[in-house]
């Protein structure tokens, strides 16, 4: 009895109990504490929106000025512009330099001089004098040519010297740029000017864009079809030749019903967190799917079968 009176003295009953409740109070804090959710596990669909139309553009500059050799000029005596420099519209590029006309200045030289020393042995009139200081000033006028730039942009040489008629020597492109594209008879029907489309690569939207221009005649016809020039702005900072796909969204995002929770809203997943939206949908004529048209974004990566552990685990 004594040795039960020591054991259960004030001081040991508090410190039990101090012990239990710290044990219960850490044990609810361990049930209450969520756990780490692997989101890579769960079933999610990339939103891409239902397209009416769908064709390739190409990264072009907005003005393109391309100078060709001009052998009736002459040779290329001078390139007046450097490589990547960016010049301004009535720059001169080059200088032409005609040795055929030097020539031909030359001779009527010849003739005047002979004209003037015996001009009191032949009674020359003084009308073929002038002609001919005429033709010599003419022919002076185009012994050497200047090609000027007729836009802002910049140069890229392509051959200073050439040889051959119609080889290209420079190209100068402007720093706006545009998306160009070729579309059928058939799909042009589908746009307008300052109509919006969306520029995207791999399904994933980029941008969006507005077209500037459509071809009123075709620049081409193959196989019966005629196909037309179509101007899409861009983002400069693509590079020339870059492909892009161009969609006209119909504003729907088709999905399966499943992937709503609590009638109006979906989980997705975004920058590691789930995140919970208000849409607004519809149905859609595929059976089991409805057609979202507002609260998705393109790429938007939604959870399917949502339920509402997905959210308390997340917090």
């Amino acid at each position: 009895m004594t040795y039960l009176k020591k054991f259960f003295t004030p001081l040991s009953i508090l410190s039990t109990i101090l012990f239990l409740l710290i044990a219960s109070f850490g044990y609810y804090i361990y049930t209450k504490v969520p756990k780490q959710l692997n989101l890579s596990k769960l079933e999610t669909i990339k939103a891409k929106p239902q397209t009416t139309l769908t064709f390739i553009g190409i990264q072009q500059a907005e003005q393109t000025y391309t100078l060709y050799f001009t052998p009736k000029l002459g040779t290329i005596s001078d390139i007046l512009v450097k490589n990547e420099a960016t010049i301004t519209p009535h720059m001169p590029l080059l200088e032409y330099y005609n040795s055929n006309i030097e020539k031909r200045i030359t001779a009527k030289k010849k003739t005047l001089s002979f004209i003037q020393q015996h001009q009191t042995d032949t009674k020359t009139p003084p009308l073929l004098q002038y002609e001919l200081n005429q033709q010599i000033q003419e022919l002076q006028s185009r012994l050497r040519t200047q090609i000027f730039s007729p836009i802002k942009g910049k140069v890229t040489l392509l051959d200073a010297f050439p040889s051959k008629s119609s080889t290209k020597v420079m190209v100068i492109n402007s720093d706006r740029r545009v998306i160009r594209a070729m579309v059928s008879e058939s799909e042009l029907k589908h746009l307008k000017i300052k109509q919006n489309v969306n520029v995207t690569s791999n399904h994933s939207k980029l941008f969006t864009g507005k077209i500037l221009y459509i071809s009123p005649v075709p620049s081409k016809i193959a196989k019966k079809t005629s196909f037309y020039r179509v101007d899409i702005t861009s983002d400069d900072q693509f590079p020339l030749g870059r492909h892009f796909d161009i969609d006209l969204g119909s504003g729907y995002f088709e999905l399966p019903k499943s992937v709503i929770y609590n009638d109006h809203f979906i989980l997705l997943i975004q920058n590691n967190k789930i995140i919970k939206r208000s849409v607004k949908y519809i149905k859609s004529q595929k059976n089991g799917y409805i057609m979202i048209s507002d609260g998705i974004n393109i790429g938007d990566k939604i959870i399917v079968h949502p339920t509402s552990s997905l959210l308390h685990n997340d917090k």
